[in-house]
């Protein structure tokens, strides 16, 4: 009788932990859970996103590479990007992406970040900045545009 039960919870345990391990894994870099809110909603609502995941789409402009004089493990300074995302009416939020980030000037970019209000990589001190973990192309398509002018 002590043996039966002992195999039941067994094959119990063993079912809920292959479930368990039946997920998968996700890159938590590419994986953020976001919101796709428009730059003007997120200028003037600043307190209620932050900390939390947006989906930015705009264009890029200021466009700066900047290496820090501190150096990594590797002898190597450490690169930053920022520039501003601005919609069509010219309302811009300010974005930071680790790296050099392989855009230019006047680009259509779909940011996703962390909104933060203060931030401070390595000591550099950024205020009301999106963090962001990945950086799209996009191409503005019409429903785009209805979309902005919906904003207006």
């Amino acid at each position: 009788m002590k043996r039966n039960l002992y195999v039941f919870v067994s094959v119990v345990v063993l079912v809920f932990a292959l479930t368990a391990c039946k997920r998968q894994w996700q890159d938590p870099d590419t994986s953020l859970a976001t919101q796709n809110i428009s730059i003007a909603n997120l200028i003037t609502n600043r307190q209620a996103y932050a900390s939390s995941g947006v989906s930015l789409i705009g264009k890029v402009w200021n466009l700066k590479i900047n290496t820090t004089p501190n150096q990594n493990e590797e002898g190597m300074g450490e690169a930053y990007t920022t520039f501003i995302l601005a919609d069509r009416m010219g309302t811009g939020v300010d974005v930071y992406a680790p790296g050099e980030v392989p855009i230019q000037e006047g680009d259509f970019v779909r940011v996703v970040g962390i909104y933060r209000k203060e931030f401070r990589p390595e000591g550099d001190y950024f205020s009301n900045v999106v963090d962001a973990v990945r950086i799209e192309d996009w191409n503005p398509g019409f429903t785009y545009w209805i979309r902005e002018f919906e904003f207006d």
